[in-house]
């Protein structure tokens, strides 16, 4: 007979009119690993919220262990067994591993025992393949082993319960397979998990179970056996996406040319070394990598938000280096940022707003002139172009007078894209486009890209997403640590692209000579 770790029986939880979770039956059984699926906006973090007690249910019940529990708070749930790693990690940098472990696992305590809370962190890391130093200070290590921290820090507590969510979205390829080890050793261990993810490939690879939700209710729960990426992708977003296909037109000239570019940050330090690659019309070239190897840098060295202190960039054979944003964007590109919110967009101006800012003077959107030398905008002509590109980019929103800040993620990117786009750029740049956005959000997304590859435009593509990079990029090229190697010929080969994103392929070729 199986054992069950959790249940919950007809949980409902309203935020206002808003019914976020509606009527939801979940189990997890003891020992196993089950996904939960649904874009963004189905319930996924609410349900998890609950669970861990930073929200408690309008109706319902949640079981634990066979026992109706009351979780009406974080500290309730970790004394019931159940941790939750989040996707942003809570850490504090400049502490050490086992201090900042301690913090969760001796809250209490009158005396930080240091030998103790080392000897602790040593044991639990050998027991399921952890393999950190508890002397370590977090600021030195890398995101896959601060991952490995928070993990250790539910461990410590005596979590049976781990709610991951969204655990592989910074990871590379070899870091994502070390994880599902680990999350294997502690499902023989026992443990049962929680796996949050958009990633369906990486669902179908890791999990026992899957449930997804849609627009707060339990759509379906399947054995990973009896279901298909496409299947899923169809119970979360209600309808059938298309294909991505690899494309085999012929490339025009090239539209970017970057030659020998140095990039140093305020130490002096050179975040971008010497890279030189060229962006064609009629393709798309991904750049691939983990965060804080230099992308931003080279993102923003190219639309003139950083200098270059050596090395040039052409547009169209005109020379942009360290030409001011407001100059270089009158040449003809497009700028989708890595942080829609903070540098994409002003949450408090309306769509409208949105949707001309830094292209109201190419557009034209200046009346003639009053007083002499007064200009006003041409207010009605915004709202129906505004209203145009809300309707033909599928932004979902009562009115274009509504505050940026009150749509949702997939929604707030829309609004990016359509300002962009809408000027037929010759060239897009793009920041890791699909950050945060759900299965349907990015497949439009995708679809954008692709749909400027075939006017022959050029789009370059910098994403910490690989299967992004992949799916979409002509050519691919992985940064590391403010390099460029070109990885196009291993597109098939995930390993041989890990080792590029974690610095290791030289000492890789050494041992295979």
């Amino acid at each position: 007979m199986v054992s069950l770790a959790l249940e919950l029986y007809g949980i409902t939880k309203a935020f206002g009119n808003n019914l976020a979770v509606d009527g939801v039956d979940f189990v997890l059984e003891q020992g196993e690993i089950h996904a939960l699926l649904g874009e963004n906006g189905a319930g996924k973090s609410t349900l998890m919220n609950l669970i861990y007690g930073l929200h408690q249910p309008d109706d319902g019940a949640i079981l634990i262990d066979g026992k109706r529990s009351l979780v009406d708070s974080p500290k309730k749930a970790i004394a019931l067994g159940i941790g939750m790693v989040h996707q942003h990690f809570m850490l504090v940098s400049s502490l050490s591993v086992a201090e900042n472990i301690a913090l969760t696992a001796e809250r209490g305590k009158v005396r930080f025992q240091r030998n103790e809370a080392e000897e602790n962190v040593q044991q639990l890391s050998t027991r399921y393949g952890l393999s950190i130093s508890p002397q370590m200070k977090v600021w030195e290590l890398s995101v896959g082993l601060q991952q490995r921290v928070e993990i250790l820090k539910a461990l410590s507590a005596d979590a049976r319960i781990l709610i991951l969510d969204e655990p592989t979205a910074v990871l590379s390829p070899q870091e994502i397979t070390e994880l599902f080890a680990i999350l294997r050793r502690l499902k023989s261990d026992g443990h049962s998990i929680i796996f949050i993810s958009h990633k369906l490939k990486e669902v179908m690879e890791i999990s026992d179970r899957i449930t997804v939700l849609r627009n707060g209710k339990r759509v379906a729960t399947t054995k990973v056996a009896d279901t298909s990426p496409a299947h899923l992708a169809k119970q979360m977003v209600g309808h059938e996406l298309p294909e991505i296909q690899r494309s085999d037109q012929a490339h025009g000239p090239p539209i970017l040319e970057i030659r020998d570019l140095t990039v140093t940050d305020h130490d002096g330090r050179r975040v971008v070394d010497g890279s030189s690659f060229d962006v064609c019309a009629g393709e798309i070239v991904g750049i691939a990598g983990i965060d804080g190897n230099g992308q931003i840098a080279l993102a923003e060295a190219i639309v003139g938000l950083r200098r270059a202190q050596r090395g040039a960039l052409r547009f169209k054979g005109q020379s942009i280096t360290n030409l001011p944003t407001s100059k270089s964007r009158q040449l003809g590109y497009g700028y989708i940022p890595e942080d829609r919110q903070t540098a994409g967009l002003i949450l408090s101006f309306t769509i409208a707003e949105n949707l001309i800012l830094n292209v109201h003077r190419l557009k034209g959107y200046r009346s003639k002139l009053l007083k002499g030398w007064q200009a006003f905008l041409d207010l009605k002509r915004i709202d129906a172009d505004s209203e145009e590109l809300v309707q033909s980019y599928d932004v979902r929103t009562t009115h274009t007078h509504a505050p940026a800040g009150a749509l949702s993620g997939g929604n707030q990117q829309k609004v990016v894209i359509a300002r962009e786009l809408s000027q037929e750029p010759e060239l897009l740049l793009a920041v890791n486009p699909t950050r945060g956005l759900d299965i349907s959000a990015a497949d439009y997304t995708h679809q954008q890209f692709l749909e400027q590859r075939r006017k022959q435009h050029a789009v370059l593509l910098i994403s910490t997403e690989l299967d992004e990079v992949l799916a979409l990029s002509d050519r691919i090229f992985v940064m590391y640590r403010g390099g460029l190697t070109e990885a196009t010929e291993f597109r098939d080969d995930l390993s041989k692209i890990g080792l590029l994103m974690t610095g290791n392929w030289q000492s890789e070729l050494e041992r295979a000579s």
